[in-house]
């Protein structure tokens, strides 16, 4: 097995006399976002509907006159078209990328809606194949030792998350039905792992001998006794009174919750003065470097400035010498060598003194023209140099301050609280061990007072006395998902996205020991969001199985109905981290992010706007039946 992503192209729905409505796909990070009722969440809807979900599409006014819906994709590095009418029914595959139905009936493979595992013609064996699993079985039944074939639905339910159920406090791993956990803990182990269940054999296939065995395979007192004495001595070092151990796991809850409290304020504050520095701290340099580039220029101004004083020296001799030979006796012309009375000064030659002399003087005005402009912007230059040393000294002061309050921030009473809280979930954990410890004990105590039964014949094993089979995530393996939540979170700048770990009592994450569900509606759809992208990235990166594509429909809901519980998030810059970190996160695979409000400035002109008006393309999936208003 081998991690082999789908990839959309285009979903496209048609209709007699209809204009088609289509929505296309590119390859990384794909954005949608608009008003409601345009036609978002139908589109997600769409697109599980194609890859096999059992429920009718919404009946919205909108899809009156489509009856069909083609879904282009790769599967495997091959293209194909899928074809399905819009109400329901079974599937038809065409090669290729396809703009409409060929026009024989017959062509085509037909594909059905079930899932049949010994026959490929049917949609989730087919996808489930393109994806690399084959012939892959999930434990259902735990208590019977049952496993049923992997479906492709069960995994489109992990990747594919629609408005509203990605605000549910319910695991991510769950769909709510109590049959199906078994069968869902058991995809999830799969997909974490890559083993399923073929190794199991099921209670109908065992053949019990008969047997006379006791109701409970009997222990001696001795043993009972030994037991109950080692575990009084492990739970003695964990704590000194066991029956008060819920009242002091309470106590302890609430104290971390309150040291949580303070350490986030204080984090918050370092935060803050982190960026204000930071801001000077840029502020200072950007004036540095203008500074030194002024201090280039004003040195080679001064040579500019010396070359025009020796200009006009140059040039006020050659005036002074053109002065002296109009002023001297006649006498042979010392360029020409004409004798005083063959001179004819009205005439041009190449010693015209006066011409020179009338030149000098015009240039020596230009250089002083020019060396006055020089000299001004000098001058310019020196004020702005003096004004940009004064703002750098004054930005020095301001960096100071804010390093003086992030190291009175990391002062002993920080680190203290650090150090009491990881003091206290240490001090939980022992709380918790003590606790099972007690427990046991109880029940061995209650087991040593009861009469040793006498066995008894009793009858062949019936299914229901088949111990269960162990649903078993190794504690490694989901240590390595948490740690993989726990990063998506940190590069969202979410709260307390360090302490990320696995409950598999509720089978969902804990983060900053509150369980993923108990949050309000927006932080659990950030959070359903980091838990339904670690699993996508934990399998992608293990070159695991795993339908290569993630949707999710409205995952930052908290921004467009901010509540109480939600105000760990207000005004943090998550939002834009979370779209920079899609894009680069996203790569060649696709991630479709679907959501009411406007992304962050630089995403918009890269996301798809449904604006709801007929005026203004594009308003909705389906064409506007409404005539635009000139």
């Amino acid at each position: 097995m081998a991690f082999s992503p789908l990839r959309l192209h285009f979903i496209r729905f048609l209709g007699p006399n209809k204009e088609p409505a289509e929505f296309t796909f590119t390859k990384g990070l794909n954005i949608l976002w608009g008003s409601s009722d345009t036609g978002k969440t139908f589109l997600v809807e769409a697109i599980d509907f194609m890859l096999g979900a059992g429920d009718a599409l919404k009946d919205i006014p909108e899809r009156v006159g489509y009856d069909r819906v083609l879904l282009g994709l790769t599967v495997a590095g091959k293209n194909y078209t899928l074809h399905r009418s819009i109400n329901l029914g079974a599937f038809r595959l065409f090669d290729g990328l396809l703009q409409d139905l060929p026009q024989d009936p017959k062509a085509g493979t037909k594909l059905s809606a079930g899932n049949n595992a010994d026959n490929l013609k049917n949609l989730p064996n087919w996808l489930l194949h393109g994806i690399g699993v084959k012939n892959a079985e999930i434990l259902y039944s735990a208590e019977k030792g049952a496993t049923k074939s992997l479906g492709f639905r069960v995994l489109a339910h992990l990747c594919i998350i629609p408005y509203p159920r990605i605000t549910t406090s319910k695991s991510p791993i769950l769909s709510g039905q109590w049959t199906e956990r078994t069968r869902e803990y058991a995809v999830f182990r799969f997909l974490l792992t890559g083993v399923d269940e073929s190794a199991v054999t099921s209670e109908g296939e065992i053949v019990v001998a008969p047997e006379m065995p006791p109701e409970r395979p009997s222990i001696s007192p001795d043993t009972l006794a030994e037991m109950i004495k080692d575990y009084e001595v492990e739970l003695a070092k964990l704590t000194d009174n066991p029956d008060k151990i819920d009242a002091e796991e309470t106590a302890i809850e609430e104290e971390v919750e309150k040291l949580q409290g303070s350490i986030r304020n204080m984090e918050g504050r370092i935060s803050q003065t982190s960026q204000q520095r930071k801001t000077v701290y840029e502020t200072y340099n950007r004036f540095g470097v203008r500074v030194s580039e002024i201090t280039e220029l004003l040195e080679r101004f001064k040579l500019l400035d010396a070359q025009y004083t020796n200009d006009i020296k140059r040039l006020v001799a050659i005036e002074e010498s053109g002065q002296f030979f109009v002023l001297r006796e006649p006498m042979a012309c010392p360029l020409c060598g004409a004798q005083p009375e063959g001179q004819n000064h009205d005439a041009a030659c190449d010693g015209n003194v006066a011409a020179v002399t009338q030149a000098a003087k015009a240039e020596i005005a230009k250089i002083r023209v020019l060396q006055s402009e020089l000299q001004g912007t000098v001058a310019a230059l020196a004020n702005e140099r003096t004004e940009g040393a004064l703002q750098q000294k004054t930005l020095a002061v301001q960096w100071r301050e804010y390093q003086r309050e992030i190291e009175h921030a990391l002062s002993p009473d920080f680190t203290a609280a650090r150090e009491q809280h990881g003091a206290l979930i240490e001090r939980r954990a022992n709380i918790r061990q003590a606790d099972v410890l007690y427990k046991k004990i109880r029940s061995l105590r209650r087991r040593l007072d009861e009469p040793t039964p006498t066995p008894k014949q009793v009858k062949v094993a019936e299914p229901d006395e088949t111990p269960e089979v162990e649903e078993y995530i190794p504690k490694s393996v989901l240590r390595e998902f948490s740690q993989t939540v726990g990063a998506i979170l940190t590069e969202w700048h979410f709260p307390d996205s360090t302490d990320v770990s696995f409950d598999e009592t509720n089978r969902d994450v804990v983060i900053g020991g509150r369980l993923r569900g108990s949050r309000g509606a927006g932080l659990c759809a950030i959070t359903y969001s980091s838990f339904t992208l670690a699993l996508f990235e934990f399998c992608r990166s293990r070159k695991m199985p795993h339908p290569g594509l993630v949707i999710l429909d409205s995952p930052l809901i908290a921004y467009k109905e901010p509540k109480a519980d939600d105000e760990g998030i207000a005004g943090t810059d998550l939002k834009r981290r979370f779209y920079e970190y899609l894009e680069v996160f996203a790569g060649e695979d696709q991630i479709f992010i679907v959501d009411n409000t406007d992304p962050p400035r630089a995403f918009i002109p890269k996301a798809t706007h449904f604006t709801a008006n007929p005026d203004i393309p594009r308003s909705g999936l389906f064409p506007s039946s409404k005539k635009a208003h000139k």
